[in-house]
């Protein structure tokens, strides 16, 4: 209690008392290093110097990549005694892939903390790279058990509907081609790399997808398995307004 009423006194003399306040109704707790929550939301594009190192959130999106996957692993593990490795494996890479981050991210309102210089329409996947950041942050602030307890209740049981997650289809290039070969269509796709992302140093990729030498889809992406998969959800709309309306 005394430690809380002092961390409370003390971020309000903070210069970014404003985002404290906001972190704690997220959080549920005062940090007691606030400078790693500020750094958390520092993409690299917008890297500041400090001391003559560039200080932006890449090493703590490092650590919190590697907590967050262990600790969805221990709740799924417990969440379902009777599922077998295949299984749990799925659904933690469903739970943790970039798009569900990304989503997840904006649900709870981190993208309007994220300080960036690059184009948020094009690069999505810098807010769910800042959540990975945080929970690295709460990590170095509040230990392991502290961390497992924000996460199992304020963002599983929260914000992750598991039936959903357990039901729902989210690779859409199988699910194509799975489409395709019911209906015997022939599906290509053509992925070409398309240069270098100037700002975040990282391969440019596009996929386009075609049924039966029509053009169906297009995606652009970091990797070719993410221009893939864009490009096979867009063709899956398309082919799923054209079924509705015949």
């Amino acid at each position: 209690m005394i430690k809380s009423i002092y961390q409370s006194i003390k971020l309000f003399f903070f210069p970014e008392r404003e985002f404290y306040g906001l972190l704690y109704d997220f959080l549920g707790f005062y940090p007691n290093k606030p400078d790693l929550y500020e750094l958390a939301f520092i993409h690299k594009s917008a890297t500041i110097q400090k001391d003559g190192y560039g200080m932006n959130n890449e090493r703590l999106e490092y650590l919190g990549d590697a907590i967050l996957g262990a600790i969805i692993a221990d709740i799924l593990y417990k969440f379902f005694p009777n599922k077998d490795e295949g299984f749990l494996t799925q659904i933690r890479s469903k739970i943790v892939s970039r798009e569900s981050l990304n989503k997840l991210a904006i649900k709870i309102g981190l993208d309007k903390q994220v300080i960036s210089n690059v184009n948020m329409n094009n690069n999505k996947h810098i807010y769910g790279d800042a959540f990975e950041a945080l929970i690295g942050a709460i990590y170095l602030d509040q230990g392991y058990q502290n961390t497992r307890i924000f996460i199992e209740d304020r963002i599983f049981k929260k914000h992750i509907n598991i039936e959903e997650v357990v039901t729902v289809e989210t690779n859409f290039k199988s699910k194509l081609i799975e489409w395709a070969q019911k209906n015997k269509k022939d599906v290509f796709f053509d992925t070409q790399e398309d240069g270098l992302d100037k700002i975040l140093r990282l391969p440019v990729f596009i996929s386009e997808v075609e049924v039966e030498e029509v053009k169906m889809g297009k995606g652009i992406g970091t990797s070719k398995k993410e221009a893939q998969q864009k490009a096979a959800c867009e063709a899956l709309k398309r082919i799923n307004q054209k079924e509705m309306a015949s």
